[in-house]
């Protein structure tokens, strides 16, 4: 073997080693943060929107926050002070300065993107604040604003990682025309191919019946099949039994989109002989109310979700919402609601160890270096019509 052949087969050996490291560190039991001697939190203010258009998100998430300081004892329960962010025309800067004067310890909010754009331009490092959503710039910081929320990016990355371990290298993504979709995408397929995953093919949908039949033929390639299968019975002059030949490299499907999206991508894909290719998804998919009738369209997709709609804890909370039409999709808010209670108390302890998690009601929790909180979350999947847990 050449100097240089062999070099080059010593350098795909590193590749797939430390390839084989970063799949392996995923596996390992994630290590937590102990929980006590808690920071001394005494008044809190509230940004959220209990009025207008994302009132029923914002009072999930208050109700969250209650349920939380529900566990403290009544001397060590903070006081909560609300804030209404939901008119169109907030001034959040004279908001921030009604807190500055308000002898806060913490604040929670505000919820929408904009308004955290604009509250990271002129707040100060002494009040320090907890967003519950994450501003455009990811990149752009201060020491004393922390930005958690129910990110679809974690989602996107988490499930690329699970394709991975399930030994699926080779991906095609079909996503909707939107920068909603893209984005989800991207960040797929960022992870997916820092885990030694390869993009074959990506498709963009459009929201309707035919055109997504036309969208999920050209990612299996169905019409290049056929016109083999053509071609063969021209040149052989009989009419041959056709089953779609399914590109044999391809054993990723990740889609993007709603659960109306899905019930109508997903059996198209079963339809064109492709039922037994890895499918999946993220939590849009799913709303968060069991409904096994419309939900066995959906067999067979994982997707990655928060803990605390699968797990015991706090069932007749969680039963209450499910049975009340207006409020049963918002479950998830609820959970970020609680879990901001849990941050802003562990805060520090979050910055001293990074390497460590919060075990969250939204997933495992880790402060990155730019102040962002990221989840770890649970791997679902639908058999039968019903969500189940699986391993990771």
């Amino acid at each position: 073997m050449s100097d240089d052949v062999s070099e080059i087969a010593k350098s795909e050996s590193n590749e797939i080693n430390d390839r084989q490291i970063n799949i392996d560190e995923l596996l390992v039991k994630k290590e937590t943060l102990d929980l006590i001697d808690l920071i001394p939190v005494k008044r809190i203010a509230i940004l959220l929107p209990v009025t207008g258009r994302y009132s029923k998100v914002g009072k999930a998430i208050k109700e969250g926050i209650e349920m939380e300081l529900q566990s403290f004892p009544n001397d060590v329960r903070p006081k909560l002070s609300i804030f209404d962010t939901g008119d169109s025309d907030i001034n959040i800067r004279k908001i921030y300065g009604e807190l500055m004067l308000g002898d806060f310890d913490f604040v929670i909010g505000p919820l929408k993107k904009e308004l955290i754009n604009k509250l990271i331009l002129y707040s100060s490092e002494s009040l320090p604040i907890l967003t519950l959503n994450y501003a455009s710039n990811l990149n752009k910081f201060k020491k004393k604003m922390f930005q958690f929320g129910l990110l679809p990016e974690d989602e996107a990355i988490c499930i690329a990682e699970k394709s991975i371990i399930d030994g699926n290298n080779n991906a095609s993504l079909i996503y909707p025309q939107n920068s909603w979709g893209k984005r989800i995408a991207e960040s797929f397929s960022l992870r997916y191919k820092e885990l030694g995953g390869k993009i074959i093919d990506e498709v963009i949908y459009d929201k309707d019946m035919n055109k997504i039949n036309d969208s999920v033929k050209s990612l299996l390639k169905i019409e290049e099949s056929i016109k083999r299968k053509n071609k063969i019975q021209n040149l052989l002059n009989v009419k041959l039994q056709y089953k779609p030949y399914i590109p044999n490299d391809l054993n990723t499907i990740f889609a993007v989109g709603t659960s109306k999206d899905m019930r109508l991508i997903k059996p198209q894909f079963n339809f064109n002989f492709a039922e037994n290719i890895p499918f999946y998804s993220t939590s849009h998919i799913y709303n968060g109310v069991p409904d096994r009738e419309n939900n066995k369209d959906l067999n067979d997709i994982k997707f990655c979700d928060v803990p605390w709609l699968y797990n015991d804890k706090d069932l007749s909370k969680k039963n209450m919402f499910l049975e009340n039409l207006e409020r049963r999709e918002l479950l998830r808010f609820v959970a970020l609601g609680m879990d901001s209670i849990k941050v802003i108390h562990n805060i520090e302890r979050m910055q001293q160890d990074k390497n460590k998690y919060l075990e969250g009601n939204t997933g495992y929790l880790q402060l990155d270096d730019f102040n962002k909180i990221r989840r770890d979350l649970k791997i679902i999947k639908f058999k039968n019509g019903e969500t189940r847990e699986i391993p990771f």
